[in-house]
Protein backbone atom coordinates (compact mmCIF):
# COMPACT_ATOMS: atom_id res chain seq x y z
CA UNK A 1 0.00 0.00 0.00
CA UNK A 2 1.12 3.63 -0.15
CA UNK A 3 0.68 7.19 0.97
CA UNK A 4 -2.23 9.37 -0.87
CA UNK A 5 -0.02 11.17 -3.32
CA UNK A 6 2.03 8.17 -4.53
CA UNK A 7 1.99 5.50 -6.92
CA UNK A 8 1.87 2.29 -6.25
CA UNK A 9 4.86 0.21 -7.95
CA UNK A 10 3.51 -2.61 -10.56
CA UNK A 11 4.52 -5.20 -7.57
CA UNK A 12 2.36 -3.73 -4.88
CA UNK A 13 -0.40 -2.70 -7.28
CA UNK A 14 -0.53 -6.44 -8.27
CA UNK A 15 -0.37 -7.92 -4.40
CA UNK A 16 -3.29 -5.42 -3.53
CA UNK A 17 -5.37 -6.41 -6.34
CA UNK A 18 -4.64 -9.99 -5.63
CA UNK A 19 -5.48 -8.74 -1.76
CA UNK A 20 -8.44 -7.47 -2.95
CA UNK A 21 -9.69 -10.67 -4.84
CA UNK A 22 -9.19 -12.79 -1.66
CA UNK A 23 -11.13 -9.88 0.72
CA UNK A 24 -13.64 -10.18 -1.85
CA UNK A 25 -14.13 -13.90 -2.09
CA UNK A 26 -14.18 -14.31 1.95
CA UNK A 27 -16.82 -11.40 1.97
CA UNK A 28 -18.72 -13.63 -0.58
CA UNK A 29 -18.84 -16.94 1.25
CA UNK A 30 -19.69 -15.07 4.78
CA UNK A 31 -22.52 -13.48 2.69
CA UNK A 32 -23.96 -17.57 1.82
CA UNK A 33 -23.98 -17.89 5.46
CA UNK A 34 -26.85 -15.11 5.67
CA UNK A 35 -30.45 -17.06 6.91
CA UNK A 36 -32.05 -13.56 7.45
CA UNK A 37 -31.43 -10.78 4.71
CA UNK A 38 -33.45 -8.37 6.98
CA UNK A 39 -31.07 -9.01 9.90
CA UNK A 40 -29.47 -5.33 11.37
CA UNK A 41 -25.94 -4.65 10.65
CA UNK A 42 -24.92 -2.90 13.90
CA UNK A 43 -22.45 -0.78 12.46
CA UNK A 44 -24.61 0.78 10.09
CA UNK A 45 -28.00 1.78 11.67
CA UNK A 46 -30.94 1.38 9.86
CA UNK A 47 -28.86 -0.95 7.26
CA UNK A 48 -29.56 -4.86 6.51
CA UNK A 49 -27.58 -7.43 5.85
CA UNK A 50 -29.18 -7.20 2.34
CA UNK A 51 -28.63 -3.50 1.82
CA UNK A 52 -25.01 -4.34 3.41
CA UNK A 53 -24.38 -6.71 0.00
CA UNK A 54 -25.58 -4.58 -2.11
CA UNK A 55 -24.01 -1.54 -1.22
CA UNK A 56 -20.27 -3.08 -1.34
CA UNK A 57 -21.75 -4.92 -4.71
CA UNK A 58 -22.45 -1.40 -6.08
CA UNK A 59 -19.46 0.37 -4.93
CA UNK A 60 -17.12 -2.65 -6.89
CA UNK A 61 -19.12 -1.79 -9.55
CA UNK A 62 -19.06 2.03 -9.38
CA UNK A 63 -15.13 1.85 -9.07
CA UNK A 64 -14.68 -0.17 -11.80
CA UNK A 65 -16.20 2.35 -13.78
CA UNK A 66 -14.13 5.03 -12.79
CA UNK A 67 -10.76 3.32 -14.17
CA UNK A 68 -10.35 5.34 -17.25
CA UNK A 69 -12.78 7.77 -16.72
CA UNK A 70 -12.47 11.54 -16.70
CA UNK A 71 -14.83 12.25 -14.44
CA UNK A 72 -17.16 10.56 -11.69
CA UNK A 73 -19.12 7.63 -13.63
CA UNK A 74 -23.13 7.71 -12.92
CA UNK A 75 -24.68 5.33 -9.84
CA UNK A 76 -24.98 1.54 -11.41
CA UNK A 77 -27.83 -0.17 -10.40
CA UNK A 78 -29.12 -3.09 -8.63
CA UNK A 79 -31.02 -6.13 -10.71
CA UNK A 80 -31.15 -9.58 -8.91
CA UNK A 81 -33.37 -11.26 -7.32
CA UNK A 82 -32.82 -11.95 -3.28
CA UNK A 83 -32.27 -15.80 -4.03
CA UNK A 84 -29.02 -14.56 -6.26
CA UNK A 85 -27.43 -11.91 -3.75
CA UNK A 86 -24.37 -13.85 -2.80
CA UNK A 87 -23.59 -14.56 -7.08
CA UNK A 88 -24.47 -11.48 -7.98
CA UNK A 89 -22.25 -9.64 -5.73
CA UNK A 90 -19.35 -12.57 -6.98
CA UNK A 91 -20.15 -10.81 -10.41
CA UNK A 92 -19.61 -7.48 -9.25
CA UNK A 93 -16.09 -8.02 -7.73
CA UNK A 94 -15.27 -10.10 -10.05
CA UNK A 95 -15.59 -7.50 -12.58
CA UNK A 96 -13.62 -5.13 -10.61
CA UNK A 97 -10.49 -7.35 -10.46
CA UNK A 98 -10.64 -7.69 -13.78
CA UNK A 99 -11.00 -4.45 -14.69
CA UNK A 100 -7.74 -3.60 -12.40
CA UNK A 101 -5.72 -6.23 -13.37
CA UNK A 102 -6.15 -5.38 -17.10
CA UNK A 103 -4.62 -1.82 -16.32
CA UNK A 104 -1.32 -0.53 -14.80
CA UNK A 105 -1.28 1.02 -11.94
CA UNK A 106 -0.56 4.60 -13.32
CA UNK A 107 -3.46 4.22 -15.72
CA UNK A 108 -5.96 6.52 -16.04
CA UNK A 109 -9.06 6.95 -13.65
CA UNK A 110 -11.31 8.97 -11.80
CA UNK A 111 -10.97 9.06 -8.24
CA UNK A 112 -12.04 11.10 -4.69
CA UNK A 113 -8.64 12.90 -4.63
CA UNK A 114 -4.65 12.95 -5.36
CA UNK A 115 -3.22 11.27 -8.69
CA UNK A 116 -6.14 10.37 -11.09
CA UNK A 117 -4.64 6.70 -11.41
CA UNK A 118 -5.99 2.92 -11.00
CA UNK A 119 -4.13 2.54 -8.34
CA UNK A 120 -6.51 4.70 -5.88
CA UNK A 121 -9.01 1.77 -6.12
CA UNK A 122 -7.04 -0.93 -5.77
CA UNK A 123 -6.54 0.68 -2.12
CA UNK A 124 -9.38 1.98 -1.57
CA UNK A 125 -11.54 -1.32 -2.50
CA UNK A 126 -9.20 -3.25 -0.37
CA UNK A 127 -10.39 -0.88 3.06
CA UNK A 128 -13.72 -1.00 1.48
CA UNK A 129 -14.20 -4.52 1.72
CA UNK A 130 -12.11 -5.02 4.83
CA UNK A 131 -14.42 -2.50 6.94
CA UNK A 132 -17.69 -4.14 5.33
CA UNK A 133 -16.64 -7.07 5.93
CA UNK A 134 -15.97 -6.65 9.87
CA UNK A 135 -19.86 -5.22 9.11
CA UNK A 136 -21.62 -8.57 7.99
CA UNK A 137 -19.06 -10.39 10.59
CA UNK A 138 -20.81 -8.71 12.93
CA UNK A 139 -24.24 -9.05 12.05
CA UNK A 140 -23.81 -13.29 11.52
CA UNK A 141 -22.29 -12.70 15.46
CA UNK A 142 -25.50 -11.29 16.32
CA UNK A 143 -24.27 -8.07 17.34
CA UNK A 144 -21.54 -9.12 19.40
CA UNK A 145 -18.60 -6.39 19.46
CA UNK A 146 -15.77 -8.63 17.87
CA UNK A 147 -16.67 -10.77 14.84
CA UNK A 148 -15.75 -14.50 14.75
CA UNK A 149 -11.87 -15.22 13.99
CA UNK A 150 -13.16 -17.34 10.94
CA UNK A 151 -15.32 -14.33 8.92
CA UNK A 152 -13.30 -11.81 10.14
CA UNK A 153 -9.41 -10.27 10.14
CA UNK A 154 -7.19 -7.14 9.76
CA UNK A 155 -3.24 -7.71 8.86
CA UNK A 156 -1.89 -4.81 11.10
CA UNK A 157 -0.25 -3.36 7.01
CA UNK A 158 -3.49 -3.00 6.42
CA UNK A 159 -4.50 -1.29 9.26
CA UNK A 160 -1.55 0.89 9.29
CA UNK A 161 -2.67 2.18 5.75
CA UNK A 162 -5.67 2.38 6.51
CA UNK A 163 -5.42 4.91 8.69
CA UNK A 164 -3.00 6.97 6.84
CA UNK A 165 -5.92 6.82 4.38
CA UNK A 166 -8.18 8.10 6.48
CA UNK A 167 -5.78 11.14 8.06
CA UNK A 168 -4.48 11.84 4.23
CA UNK A 169 -7.74 11.42 2.25
CA UNK A 170 -10.81 11.18 4.04
CA UNK A 171 -10.60 13.41 6.41
CA UNK A 172 -9.54 16.11 4.12
CA UNK A 173 -12.10 15.43 1.60
CA UNK A 174 -14.75 15.76 4.40
CA UNK A 175 -13.76 19.03 5.09
CA UNK A 176 -13.52 20.14 1.45
CA UNK A 177 -17.08 19.18 0.83
CA UNK A 178 -18.12 20.95 4.23
CA UNK A 179 -19.77 17.55 5.87
CA UNK A 180 -17.09 18.39 8.24
CA UNK A 181 -15.65 21.63 10.11
CA UNK A 182 -12.06 20.13 11.09
CA UNK A 183 -10.75 19.17 14.26
CA UNK A 184 -10.25 22.44 16.63
CA UNK A 185 -6.45 21.16 17.23
CA UNK A 186 -4.04 18.70 16.36
CA UNK A 187 -4.48 14.82 17.26
CA UNK A 188 -1.74 12.50 17.67
CA UNK A 189 -1.79 8.80 16.39
CA UNK A 190 0.37 6.55 18.18
CA UNK A 191 -0.23 3.14 16.42
CA UNK A 192 1.49 0.21 18.10
CA UNK A 193 2.46 -3.11 16.89
CA UNK A 194 0.34 -6.22 18.30
CA UNK A 195 2.84 -6.91 20.16
CA UNK A 196 3.38 -3.76 21.91
CA UNK A 197 5.75 -1.48 20.42
CA UNK A 198 5.99 1.13 18.46
CA UNK A 199 4.38 1.20 14.57
CA UNK A 200 3.63 4.48 13.57
CA UNK A 201 3.10 8.33 15.06
CA UNK A 202 0.46 10.12 12.82
CA UNK A 203 -0.85 13.88 13.25
CA UNK A 204 -4.25 14.54 12.10
CA UNK A 205 -4.04 18.26 11.74
CA UNK A 206 -6.09 21.26 12.02
CA UNK A 207 -8.01 21.94 9.05
CA UNK A 208 -10.37 24.59 7.97
CA UNK A 209 -10.58 27.82 10.28
CA UNK A 210 -8.80 26.17 13.39
CA UNK A 211 -5.45 25.43 11.33
CA UNK A 212 -2.92 25.28 13.28
CA UNK A 213 -4.33 24.86 16.25
CA UNK A 214 -3.35 23.44 19.63
CA UNK A 215 -2.48 19.86 20.13
CA UNK A 216 -5.37 18.24 21.97
CA UNK A 217 -4.55 14.95 23.24
CA UNK A 218 -3.41 11.33 22.04
CA UNK A 219 -4.84 7.76 20.82
CA UNK A 220 -3.22 5.39 21.44
CA UNK A 221 -4.04 1.70 20.36
CA UNK A 222 -2.71 -1.13 18.11
CA UNK A 223 -3.47 -0.43 14.50
CA UNK A 224 -6.96 -2.60 14.48
CA UNK A 225 -7.91 -0.65 17.38
CA UNK A 226 -7.41 2.50 15.97
CA UNK A 227 -8.69 1.77 12.45
CA UNK A 228 -12.03 0.31 13.59
CA UNK A 229 -12.39 3.60 16.12
CA UNK A 230 -12.06 6.47 13.49
CA UNK A 231 -14.68 4.34 11.43
CA UNK A 232 -16.83 4.13 14.22
CA UNK A 233 -16.58 0.45 14.15
CA UNK A 234 -14.85 -0.15 17.70
CA UNK A 235 -14.70 2.61 20.53
CA UNK A 236 -11.32 4.92 20.38
CA UNK A 237 -8.46 3.58 22.57
CA UNK A 238 -6.68 5.41 25.17
CA UNK A 239 -8.30 8.92 25.23
CA UNK A 240 -10.31 10.97 27.44
CA UNK A 241 -14.23 11.57 27.07
CA UNK A 242 -13.80 14.76 25.83
CA UNK A 243 -10.75 13.69 23.27
CA UNK A 244 -13.16 11.60 21.90
CA UNK A 245 -16.05 13.35 21.19
CA UNK A 246 -14.10 15.88 20.00
CA UNK A 247 -12.90 13.46 17.13
CA UNK A 248 -16.34 12.00 16.68
CA UNK A 249 -18.08 15.51 15.97
CA UNK A 250 -15.57 16.26 13.73
CA UNK A 251 -16.62 13.32 11.68
CA UNK A 252 -13.22 12.34 9.60
CA UNK A 253 -15.17 9.75 8.01
CA UNK A 254 -17.88 9.75 5.97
Amino acid sequence: MTHDGLLLSPHDYTAAVDRLEVLTVRFASAAERISDWDAPVPACPGWTARRLLVHLGLIHAWAGSSVGADAAPADPHFEAGEALLPDWYRARAAELVATLRSVTPDAKAWTLWGDPVAAFWARRQVHETTIHTFDLAQSLSAGAGQPQADLWSLPEDVALDGIREVVEGFYPRQVRLGRSAGLPGVVRLEVRADDGGRLATLDVPALGGSAGGPLLGTLAGTAAELYLGLWGRAPLPAATPELVRTVHDAHLTP
